[in-house]
């Protein structure tokens, strides 16, 4: 006669069946470059042999990749949610990662991940700072570490911020999306005959004294599609017209310089937009 089962042994069967100490790696890399370089093997074979110095087992269908991926947010991260789900079902007691960066850069994400670790008993062990969540000193370590690896990354951004505003000071371009009006080979930006001739009809209507709707409207009715292939609206317009590009100038964060690329109209015809677009009242702009 067939055992009758009820949910409770149910579940302790299903308990029985996961793995007692099933550690589970995570992997990542950010760029290109290391996806095609040693990186992700180097980083699979130092925590392989990380946890057999452990006795540690390493189920091997819990190891995690996101190869070429930012760790700037975990929720762009497939397989680190797939892992996520894994702990939170039990399936895992642990995760093992090389370093702290690899799984977030931001320290509130990242002590978020460690509380919903703890809450489902997974511990979090980082080879490279030797940190082990499941250990009093390893969470207090953890959260003054995570603080510094969000401090490292703010100031990896403010360098290339100062790359950007070093670019702009000598003329440069800063890779922005290439402005209505022109196109870019990967080096040079040239004028685009009949974009630019939309851009010089722009500024020549506005400083005759036509609104920023009017202008809109004519250049719907002309069929001319914006830079990104949609319909004209009053404050395009003024985007437009604020843009110190089209008489040659490089701006990036306050800093304006003459840039390297050709100008669609003069200094002048921007500067007279410029005064009218101030003395506009205030407001938000017509559609």
């Amino acid at each position: 006669m067939a055992r009758k089962l009820n949910k409770r042994t149910e579940q302790s069967e299903t308990q029985q069946a996961l793995p007692v100490d099933c550690t589970a790696l995570y992997i990542r890399v950010s760029t290109d470059q290391q996806v095609e370089g040693f990186s992700l093997d180097e980083q699979q074979r130092r925590l392989h042999q990380f946890c057999q110095g452990h006795g540690w087992n390493v189920c091997p269908d819990h190891i995690y990749t996101d190869a070429g991926i930012s760790g700037k947010s975990a929720a762009t991260r497939p397989a680190f949610q797939k892992m996520l789900q894994a702990a939170h079902e039990g399936a895992v007691k642990r995760i093992v990662a090389i370093k702290l960066d690899r799984l977030a850069r931001n320290t509130r994400e990242f002590l978020a991940t460690v509380d919903q670790l703890d809450k489902w008993g997974c511990g979090l062990v980082l080879i490279k700072e030797s940190f082990d969540t499941s250990t009093p000193h390893g969470r207090f370590a953890l959260t003054m570490f995570a603080a510094i690896a969000e401090l490292e990354a703010s100031q990896i951004t403010e360098r290339v911020m100062n790359g950007k505003r070093e670019k702009a000071q000598q003329g440069g371009s800063n890779g922005r999306f290439t402005p209505f009006g022109y196109t870019f080979d990967g080096e040079q930006y040239q004028a685009k005959q009949d974009q630019a001739a939309a851009v010089q009809s722009i500024f020549a209507d506005f400083t005759a004294g036509q609104s920023l709707s009017a202008i809109a409207s004519r250049l719907n009715r002309q069929a001319v599609p914006t830079a990104r292939g949609g319909k004209w609206y009053a404050g395009t317009v003024k985007y437009i017209l604020r843009n110190g590009f089209y008489c040659g100038l490089s701006q990036w964060d306050g800093t304006e310089r003459q840039g390297e690329h050709p100008a669609i109209i003069t200094r002048k015809q921007y500067e007279d937009a410029h005064r009218l677009l101030l003395a506009l009242k205030p407001g938000p702009v017509a559609a």
